[in-house]
């Protein structure tokens, strides 16, 4: 069994035993609360295949981007994917707020 493992400067992360676990467990809990560096928040998963896709963004977006990610020694489409990542779960975790009728 994995140990739990302390994010520097935030929260303890559980010790996952499979990896659907720890994405449900990402699901429900908000990454900012256990990393403090972007570069931390990569999760890296035994990951399905990847989908090549396109999309347009405004040069000075891709820049800042590119700039970010250096700045972690990151490759910019894994921070880009990884944004996105985070964005849906926290946008999933806000309409399950949503349609949870209060007490």
């Amino acid at each position: 069994m994995k140990t739990e493992k302390q994010a520097a400067k935030g929260k303890a992360i559980p010790a996952f035993t499979t990896e659907e676990e720890e994405r449900r467990f990402w699901d429900e809990h908000d990454p900012s609360e256990y990393f403090t560096d972007p570069a931390e928040v990569i999760i890296k998963l035994k990951s399905s295949r990847k989908k090549m896709v396109s999309v347009r963004i405004d040069e000075a977006l891709h820049d800042e981007l590119k700039a970010v990610a250096a700045r972690h020694g990151l490759p910019y489409q894994r921070l880009m994917r990884e944004l996105l990542r985070q964005s849906l779960a926290q946008l999933a975790r806000a309409e399950k707020r949503e349609a949870t009728p209060a007490p």
